[in-house]
């Protein structure tokens, strides 16, 4: 007996319909997994880096000393340990994330060290005394140390700094993971960006980056350099409307980087953009504005979907947590922090599974910063009972249509 395709067709259509609402619905929460008081550390930064089922993290000043601390916590939550306390000497006010690697910790610190430059640490995760791998010794003042963290590969570290190197505009370094005498990669000359922010990006024997300024218009630049060395290859020069002055690097997922902007844009509140590993130009997935968060911070990607935090903006103005697609959109306004749960987050986020971590710089119970968790469910999948459902519907369908060409 023939069927109608277009009855059949149609039934489809429904079925697909109940398949799409049983796509539809995510729900968040934000979990404090600590409150700092300040006596353990106070204004956390940085990304946060995990061993086992243990995050580690810093804290830019409070601790025994004022300088700032390295804490653990566990991932379902406590009170914090404290690793070391900055003295100065070691380091102080770190301003960047921690990396892990086998049983230590490496990271930077903005100021502090032996020439008041900063520092470049390692770290038992046991905790002990920070040891000075690396202190830059050039002229300049302030903040112009290593203010990004910095990546391992094999027995040496590669980091950047802010300022310094021949044309005081920044320089990128590597140094053996045991101290020593660093070699200078590339000295920024302002043509080829300056003042770089961010923890690069390692991908084989590439290192992937960013630039607060400099490049053909001035307002920063994505680059890429060997990890031997030499001139950094431009991927891509922002121009203000697509995006300015990037501090927080990329990330990169097959052939393309990610990243998002301090300011520019429609709005001239950052943006979020993606640009081909072999260099384009930036293409801006979407602007911040005031309601779905602004200014730029980390990213963090699972499949086709972005995730970003920003310090300001969202629902109550202390920040929020927004997805998007890596195709560009409106992104999905995840959480909003509201001081209680946290308040102006400075840090990257940390993607374990259907889980995100990340630090505040202030709110909590002491106003002093938090970490915390926000767990982003899978989809909903296709129940059998809906399953069932469309079946159903597909033999009445065709039984109607069958008994109305037999009349």
């Amino acid at each position: 007996m023939m069927r109608s395709r277009h009855a059949v067709l149609s039934v489809f259509v429904v079925a697909a319909g109940f398949v799409a609402v049983g796509r539809v619905g995510y729900a968040q929460t934000i979990t404090t997994l600590t409150s700092f008081n300040g006596n353990n550390g106070s204004i956390p930064e940085g990304a946060l880096a995990l061993s086992g089922s243990t995050l580690y993290g810093i804290t830019y000043d409070g601790g025994a000393y004022g300088d700032g601390t390295i804490y653990s916590v566990p991932v379902t939550g406590g009170t914090p340990t404290i690793l070391a306390d900055f003295n100065g000497a070691d380091g102080e006010h770190c301003e960047s994330g921690l990396t892990v690697s086998g049983g230590t910790l490496f990271g930077a610190t903005a100021q502090g060290g032996t020439y008041e430059n900063g520092a470049v640490f390692s770290e038992p995760l046991t905790g002990g005394t920070p040891t000075v791998v690396y202190s830059p010794l050039y002229a300049g003042a302030g903040d112009v140390g290593p203010v990004g963290g910095v990546v391992r590969l094999g027995n040496t570290l590669y980091g950047t700094t802010q300022g310094g190197g021949a044309n005081n505009d920044g320089e990128i370094f590597s140094v053996p993971v045991t101290g020593g005498t660093p070699t200078i990669l590339f000295s920024f000359d302002g043509t080829h960006g300056s003042n770089p922010d961010a923890t690069l990006t390692l991908s084989g024997g590439t290192l992937y980056g960013t630039t607060a300024f400099g490049g053909a218009h001035d307002d920063g630049e994505v680059f890429s350099i060997p990890v031997t060395g030499g001139t950094p290859t431009v991927l891509a020069s922002f121009n203000g409307a697509d995006g300015a002055t990037s501090r927080t690097g990329v990330i990169l997922s097959g052939g393309t980087l990610y990243g998002s902007t301090l300011i520019g844009g429609a709005d001239a509140n950052g943006d979020i953009y993606s640009v081909p590993v072999t260099g384009g130009t930036p293409n801006v997935l979407t602007p911040f504005d005031q309601s779905d968060g602004e200014s730029d911070q980390g990213l963090a990607i699972s499949g086709n979907t972005l995730y970003c935090i920003t310090p300001n903006g969202g629902a109550y103005g202390y920040g929020d947590i927004i997805s998007l697609p890596v195709t560009g959109g409106t992104p999905t306004i995840l959480v909003s922090f509201n001081k209680s749960n946290g308040a102006y987050p400075d840090s990257g986020l940390l993607l374990l599974g259907s889980t995100l971590y990340g630090t505040t710089l202030r709110g909590g119970d002491y106003d002093d910063g938090t970490v915390f968790a926000v767990i982003i469910p899978e989809p909903t999948s296709i129940s059998l009972g809906t399953i069932a459902v469309a079946c159903l519907m597909i033999r009445r369908q065709t039984a109607e249509t069958d008994k109305n060409r037999n009349r």
